[in-house]
């Protein structure tokens, strides 16, 4: 595994580790009562976060397949940091003059999909050897 691949296992790792401790804290000690907005923006962060952290650990074990996939890496990465993090800070802090940064990040999670599609049809349409 090469080093660029080694290092987004160690982000989604993190981000894994990060999204079951923030789901446990909010459950047990952020009194984060259910059915408030707070709640849903914090769930919705957690399943995103969750879910990609699972998504980016694949794209790094075929980061050798080319650029499509580093592309997506590099999306998925910064798009789980700028989106759930920023649904995290609208829970916590409320709006501020960052909170524009979570469009971003949702935008950059869907730049990575894509790139994982454009990677998958590149693939598809290879020519048999």
């Amino acid at each position: 595994m090469t080093k660029s691949a080694t290092g987004y296992l160690i982000v989604a790792a993190f981000y894994g580790l990060t999204a079951v401790a923030l789901g446990a804290l909010g459950q047990h000690m952020f009194g984060l009562e259910s059915g408030t907005s707070a709640y849903v923006l914090f769930q919705h962060a957690f399943i995103y976060q969750l879910i990609h952290a699972l998504l980016l650990i694949w794209v790094a074990t075929q980061l050798h397949h080319g650029f499509w996939l580093r592309a997506a890496a590099l999306a998925i990465s910064l798009g789980v940091l700028l989106f759930c993090g920023g649904l995290y800070l609208l829970v916590f802090m409320g709006k501020t003059p960052i909170s524009w940064i979570t469009p971003i990040g949702g935008s950059l999670l869907i730049l990575g999909w894509l790139n994982v599609v454009i990677h998958g049809f590149k693939q598809l349409l290879k020519p048999d050897v």
